[in-house]
């Protein structure tokens, strides 16, 4: 390709002119080119039909740039200049006739080659104005910008233009040589003022470095004015973002900016998440992401709280009392499956969001459906895309922003160089879609110059030589460590160039780091802060107490009751045996929970501990159903498969999708197991399902509880077991328990006593019935209470108060959190309630109460 464009001067005026596609279509009056879409002539037969048949889109777009890089090899943009049959039986012959053919087939070529092709086969009378160029040959130049070059020189003859002047710099110095031999064989020369080298972090940080370094040539007098300065800067959005906003922080305009810059295509991205929820079961994620979607008819922050909610709970309160559009929206959120379902609820999504623009891109859609719904393409055709950057803001007075890939727009006196490490300066050139390099070379042997990465890169050398030479004075490379996912930089191949020439045999030994130097000695004003005290960590009290809210209290306006946060109108809300566990490990994780200081990351739906255990205790209370008779071992394996399918359905709909058909399979073995083991247990126990699901309120001190219990049971003898599904092995359980330090026993024992709520549990209770506690553990099918339950069969006693050290603790914990007194946790603590009480510390994963963790006792001893 050619590196400058081509360009041609007015006769009439004199103004400067890129010869464009549109130019040279308006002037030889070239039939406006097919729309061509490629995909619908990309059928079977060809080499790539196996990969199309997998990704359409991308192999159309790799067939494309074969097509067009063969073409600019040709000489006359003819397909009859491809000549397959001159290269031997293979891969690269195959692969050179099927394009050949397609060429054919299509008739026209996509892109400006259209055009050129038109003006290669018309006379020069056929020009409605002249267009002589100016400006000489490009040795880059394929064979078809070679042609077109020459057509339009025979046609239009030639006309005076600017001197293309590389080597600007003064003679003798280090930029000059620079300029002149950058990427040829030259000798070498000793770096002086012309020529800097400066590392930084990231792209971040050279954009703020280049920021005040334009500041600082300018308060030094280094250039006159900011049109002086030229910023070289890699292709994407990151850098042109970065120097926006940096530059606009110092003061200093910056011309070159894109007019547009690169921005979101939202409505595809809005058309991919409402396929995605269509196609049912709709994803927690893909939810919560259209909530926050802009153009949505609710607020912003009603679309985050409807996002927390799904994501914490499936489902959303705040959506549930919408209205109007927003609920005309939200009532067509269900999976489709015809069609006509599909198109007629995107245009009720349509209509009821219109600014969200949908309804432009549904065309495309239908085009590809047929009777039924295709969702992987439909997904695939509405993917979004980034919409790229427009236009160019280019004005005379401020700094010129240079892109990558052309060269600069006017001569600066000084050059600053952004991102010397990683594919830039030269750009490394990718891989040919279509062939190896070593078919390439054979193709070239053939007569057909087809560029290879050899080229390629030639060009990209020659193209950065001359980029240098827009800087009269001084040149400024700066060098990131890294990009900005922290990814390791290496430096760039024109780096290493760089630094062979000016004798460094390494091009470490160029770059001065400024990471490693005083802020004195850099080439700008700068200053460091100071280190955070104790590396960010916080300052704990010795002692690791936290007094909250003491000493703030009056008699007529008492302090903050932490027991009482979660409080509603009716009075404060009920704490659950798994709080009260959470206070039991940590009393500011539990504090945390109750301000719901939490972590709030979204996650897709899968199938975790949580998950597991609802659909197990919703397949034992179908199968086991109130006051029936136990199945029969033949009636058992009937009844798991449907109750399964129910409990996926209600909880978990996302797992009947055929991804998960292992995991389907692994479920329905286990819940065969537990049932049958729970089968046993109930007929060798003579036991009575009461009730499924029961609802516990009451109060232990004052301090209202609610919770919920499994399953009741009516043992033969009268006595009520009440049980708890535990979806894990006894093990844990039953080290807790032997050691005292089982709460929910004790909790519910308590609900049951004190209850604040009648149910038919506590009226058995209050009729003089003996209750029992125990847990189900459902992966080894033990059954484990305390003394309590030691003569019923196949109940395993683990102690004679498996809830006594348990609840001491927690009278301590309650008075002192009462008092607004918060313990910290020590580092160690995970372990040691794993090993002292058969605990595993769930509280202590949360960071906030990692971060406020004091260090060990005994390491503090060995550092004194």
């Amino acid at each position: 390709m050619r590196i400058a464009p081509l360009m041609t001067r007015s006769p009439e005026t004199g103004a400067l002119r890129h010869v464009t596609e549109d130019l040279l279509a308006e002037v030889y009056l070239a039939p406006k080119a097919p729309d061509l879409k490629l995909a619908d002539h990309l059928g079977p037969g060809a080499p790539w039909s196996d990969s199309f048949a997998a990704a359409p889109e991308e192999t159309a777009r790799a067939v494309e740039a074969g097509l067009l890089a063969v073409a600019h090899a040709t000489p006359r943009l003819d397909p009859s200049d491809l000549v397959p049959e001159a290269l031997p039986d293979g891969r690269a012959r195959s692969h050179l006739a099927a394009l050949r053919d397609l060429w054919r087939g299509l008739g026209a070529l996509p892109g400006p080659l259209q055009a050129w092709c038109h003006v290669l086969h018309s006379s020069a009378t056929a020009a409605l104005e002249p267009l002589p160029l100016v400006g000489p040959d490009c040795p880059f130049a394929t064979p078809a910008e070679a042609a077109l070059t020459q057509t339009l020189r025979a046609h239009h003859g030639m006309a005076d233009g600017p001197e293309d002047a590389v080597s600007t710099a003064a003679k003798g110095s280090t930029l000059h040589h620079l300029q002149e031999s950058f990427g040829r064989r030259s000798g070498r020369i000793a770096q002086d003022a012309s020529v800097s080298c400066y590392g930084l972090r990231d792209p971040q940080e050279e954009a703020e470095f280049a920021a005040a370094l334009a500041q600082s040539m300018l308060d030094a007098g280094r250039v006159d004015h900011p049109a002086e300065i030229g910023l070289l800067v890699p292709d994407g959005a990151g850098y042109a973002t970065a120097l926006r906003d940096t530059f606009n922080r110092v003061g200093v305009p910056l011309s070159g900016l894109p007019a547009t810059g690169v921005r979101r295509d939202e409505a595809r991205e809005l058309l991919s998440l409402l396929l995605v929820i269509l196609s049912g079961p709709a994803p927690r994620t893909a939810l919560a992401s259209l909530y926050t979607a802009p153009h949505m008819p609710w607020s912003l922050e009603t679309g985050r709280k409807m996002a927390r909610d799904v994501i914490d709970r499936g489902w959303s309160r705040t959506a549930s009392e919408l209205i109007g559009p927003a609920r005309e929206l939200l009532d067509t959120l269900r999976p489709c499956a015809t069609p006509n379902q599909l198109f007629g609820r995107l245009g009720a999504i349509s209509r009821a969001a219109p600014t969200a623009d949908l309804a432009p891109h549904f065309a495309g859609l239908k085009a590809v459906t047929g009777d039924d719904i295709d969702w992987p393409l439909l997904r695939r055709l509405a993917a979004p895309v980034l919409i790229a950057a427009d236009g160019n803001d280019r004005f005379v007075e401020g700094v010129s922003l240079f892109p990558e890939n052309a060269l600069p727009w006017r001569p600066v006196r000084q050059l600053i160089v952004l991102g010397m490490a990683g594919r830039h300066w030269p750009r490394l050139p990718g891989s040919n879609p279509f062939f190896t390099e070593g078919e390439i070379a054979m193709i070239r042997a053939s007569g057909l110059l087809l560029e290879g990465r050899q080229q390629k890169l030639a060009r990209g050398l020659e193209l950065f030589r001359r980029q240098l030479g827009a800087a009269t004075e001084g040149l400024t490379l700066l060098v990131p460590a890294m990009d900005l996912r922290g990814d390791r930089l290496t430096p760039s191949t024109g780096l290493a160039l760089i630094a062979h020439m000016l004798g460094a045999e390494d091009p470490a030994e160029l770059v001065q780091d400024l990471r490693a130097v005083s802020p004195e000695n850099w080439p700008v004003a700068a200053t460091r802060p100071h280190p955070v005290p104790m590396g960010g960590a916080p300052e704990l009290p010795e002692d690791g107490v936290l007094h909250i809210q003491r000493g703030l209290g009056t008699p007529e306006k008492p302090g903050v009751d932490l027991l009482r946060l979660r409080e509603t109108k009716d009075g404060p809300l009920p704490h659950s045996p798994s709080r009260l566990e959470t206070l039991l490990v940590s009393p500011l994780g539990w504090l945390l929970d109750e301000l719901g200081a939490k972590e709030r990351s979204w996650a897709p739906e899968t199938l975790d501990v949580m998950t597991l255990g609802t659909l197990m205790h919703q397949v034992l209370e179908e199968v086991f159903v109130e006051k029936v008779p136990v199945p029969d071992d033949p009636e058992l394996e009937d009844r798991v498969p449907g109750a399964l399918d129910s409990a996926i359905h209600r909880h978990a709909a996302w797992l009947a999708e055929d991804a998960w058909a292992t995991e389907r399979a692994s479920l329905l073995r286990e819940a065969r197991d537990v049932c049958a083991t729970w089968a046993g247990f109930l007929r060798q126990t003579g036991a009575t399902v009461l009730h499924n699901e029961i609802a516990l309120k009451g109060d232990h001190t004052g301090l209202l509880l609610h919770g919920k219990a499994d399953c009741l049971l009516r043992l033969p003898d009268g006595r009520i077991l009440v049980v708890d599904h535990k979806r894990s092995s006894a093990g844990g359980r039953r080290d807790r328990m032997a050691k005292g330090w089982d709460l929910q026993v004790a909790l519910y024992r308590s609900m049951l006593e004190r209850a604040t709520e009648e149910t038919a549990l506590t009226r058995l209770v209050a009729e003089g019935a003996r209750v029992i506690t125990a847990y189900h553990m459902l992966r080894d099918g033990t059954v484990l209470s305390d003394a309590e339950g030691g003569d019923v069969p196949r109940v395993e006693a683990t102690g004679e108060d498996a809830a006594a050290n348990a609840m001491d603790h927690l009278a301590r914990t309650l008075s002192e959190v009462g008092a607004g007194t918060i313990r910290l946790n020590r580092a160690g603590d995970a372990q040691a309630f794993e090993k002292e009480r058969g605990i595993k510390a769930y509280a202590l994963e949360n960071p906030l109460v990692a971060a406020f963790s004091l260090p060990e006792i005994q390491a503090e001893e060995d550092a004194q």
